[in-house]
């Protein structure tokens, strides 16, 4: 097991799992997407990690327009499959959108 998944894994024993649908991280921060709420900050064996937490409707609404930012950036370990796929599905459709809108600017 990779050292950010055991990491990773070991912050989230620290909140309701029942309730995150994706976890990722990225250096000493942790993105947490869930219907609970969850600490600002979590600390396990002295390492202290920054969480940044979205609802699960909030993290759709802003996952195209800052993909970069929340999701690519992260290495995501912990997903609810079909959430996932939402997400990937709703990530697809914008890139064709995009494409198709180039096509259009070469027609011109």
């Amino acid at each position: 097991m990779s050292d950010d998944k055991e990491k990773l894994l070991e912050v989230l024993e620290k909140v309701d799992k029942f309730y995150v649908y994706l976890a990722g991280i990225r250096e000493n921060n942790i993105l947490i997407v869930s219907s609970c709420e969850v600490p600002n900050e979590i600390e396990v064996k002295g390492q202290k990690y920054s969480i940044i937490h979205y609802t699960p409707e909030e993290y759709l609404s802003q996952v195209i327009e800052k993909e970069e930012e929340i999701f690519r950036n992260y290495k995501i370990y912990y997903f609810v499959k079909s959430y996932m796929r939402k997400i990937l599905d709703m990530l697809a459709y914008a890139e064709v959108e995009r494409m198709s809108i180039n096509m259009n600017d070469l027609d011109l």
